[in-house]
């Protein structure tokens, strides 16, 4: 994968609700990741308008192309540096990575003073063979070592980077990855869906011949109950996973439960005090079923999930 396909890669790890919950809770490592991101598909963006530049006349427009492709690529460096910590991977960025650095800050970055195994340097760009596609750099040093001149291509330096830094984005996809397919490889075996057995159906055709006859208290309450495991269940389940509050839609048809649970509860236990009349039991029963179907399915869509190695 090029880069921006491991951009895109990254952020579709980052974004699945369980990963992205986590992440959240530590808010500047969320900072951090996704503005490190955004630099990434930015700066990518910068080196593939450079070659549209290289044609630029003028020592000036020279200049500002070189500095302003140096810094990029800084920049890139150490965005994919920032997007490793954030995940807590470690990464080392290879040595041809850090030349590429060297380059930069002795040209662009801290050219005037710098310092090389216990000695101070100096560099300078030759304006002479200065383009927008290289120079010559010249380094003199403060002790007895002679100066050197060493040609920069820019060209080359993209290259490097292109191929390099897609090493390092391929190690935070691969490691996202391992931790995925573990993560996945613990719970494969444990079907959410089986929180919702077959049996329901029979538990929520009890529960209607309760309303619709005379033992509301014996049939409705000890269903109902049943009912009341599943969900349990359920949510235990998704907790163990570290999925519980983080998918919006199990939220959604899971707190859509609670009050008729609570009042059906109440009309089959002491219809006194209940403000249900026999229709709205009916009613809030459908509901029930409508939503635990719901949730069902969702299950069922997390277990195949769970079951893929994509």
């Amino acid at each position: 994968m090029n880069i921006p396909e491991l951009e895109h890669r990254i952020r579709d790890f980052i974004n699945s609700p369980r990963r992205q919950t986590v992440l959240l809770a530590r808010v500047a490592d969320w900072n951090k990741l996704c503005s490190s991101l955004d630099l990434v598909g930015d700066t990518q963006l910068a080196i593939q308008a450079y070659p549209k530049l290289c044609n630029s006349k003028g020592d000036g427009a020279s200049y500002l192309i070189v500095y302003g492709i140096l810094q990029t690529l800084l920049l890139q460096q150490d965005a994919a540096k920032h997007i490793a910590s954030a995940l807590n991977i470690t990464i080392k960025l290879p040595k041809e990575l850090n030349d590429i650095r060297i380059v930069r800050n002795s040209a662009a970055g801290h050219p005037g003073l710098q310092n090389e195994n216990g000695q101070s340097k100096s560099c300078f760009i030759s304006r002479m063979s200065l383009s927008p596609i290289g120079f010559d750099l010249m380094t003199i040093y403060s002790k007895d070592r002679d100066y050197k001149i060493t040609h920069v291509s820019i060209p080359r330096l993209l290259k490097t980077q292109s191929s390099y830094l897609s090493e390092v984005l391929s190690k935070v996809v691969e490691e996202l990855e391992r931790q995925e397919m573990e993560h996945r490889e613990m719970y494969k075996e444990t079907k959410l869906s089986e929180c919702f057995p077959p049996t329901v159906s029979y538990y929520f055709e009890k529960i209607f011949e309760a309303i619709c006859g005379k033992n509301e208290s014996l049939f409705g309450v000890s269903n109902l109950d049943f009912i009341q495991d599943c969900l349990d269940n359920f949510k235990d389940n998704l907790e163990l996973r570290g999925l519980w509050g983080v998918y919006d839609s199990i939220n959604y048809h899971y707190g859509k439960l609670l009050y008729p649970m609570k009042e059906l509860n109440v009309y089959f236990e002491s219809k006194e005090k209940s403000k249900l009349n026999g229709d709205d039991a009916y009613i809030f029963t459908s509901f029930l079923v409508e939503h635990l179907n719901s949730l069902k399915k969702i299950a069922m869509e997390i277990d195949e999930e769970y079951a893929s190695r994509a």
